[in-house]
């Protein structure tokens, strides 16, 4: 039992704000637009089912409007659900929800899905509106958005680390 605590365990990684960065191609902070599933049978023959977003907002790392795709593995397809424990809780991923999403590019998720949520539920983060402005609300050490942080500010942080890249 130990043993598969620990290879379990190695599959998770804390992803900081800078390792999240750099492993990923945008970080989109918008309106969720539509949440649909697919399924996918890879060649070992075991149906998978994803969960595709599509956020419609401002790239963090270009400033440029956009209206991005990403998925996650797991979800409801024509009756047939799939849990899996990293995948984002319902209520990150509803539709009309603001957010942040960090995608990143993905192969072998079947022909609908070159881009994931990077992380799953780590590549996820709902937004509130404050007075003082849009507020990213953190996850926790480990995460990429740990503490709560003014999207303005992330943007700011975002354009640091990639400008010391």
């Amino acid at each position: 039992m130990l043993l598969l605590v620990q290879v379990g365990s190695a599959c998770i990684e804390e992803l900081d704000l800078a390792k999240m960065t750099s492993r990923t191609d945008s970080a989109v902070h918008g309106t969720i637009t539509d949440v649909r599933t697919t399924a996918y049978t890879p060649e070992d023959g075991v149906q998978l089912i994803y969960t595709i977003l599509t956020v419609e907002g401002e790239d963090l790392y270009t400033g440029q409007q956009t209206s991005v795709e990403a998925a996650f593995l797991g979800g409801t397809y024509q009756g047939e659900s799939m849990t899996v424990t990293s995948m984002p809780a319902p209520a990150d991923y509803r539709l009309g929800n603001d957010v942040v999403v960090f995608r990143g590019k993905v192969e072998g998720w079947g022909p609908e899905i070159d881009h994931c949520v990077y992380a799953a539920m780590g590549g996820i983060f709902r937004t509130v509106d404050t007075k003082n402005g849009v507020v990213a609300l953190g996850k926790g050490e480990g995460f990429a958005i740990e503490g709560n942080v003014r999207v303005t500010a992330l943007q700011t942080s975002i354009n640091s680390l990639r400008e010391a890249k």
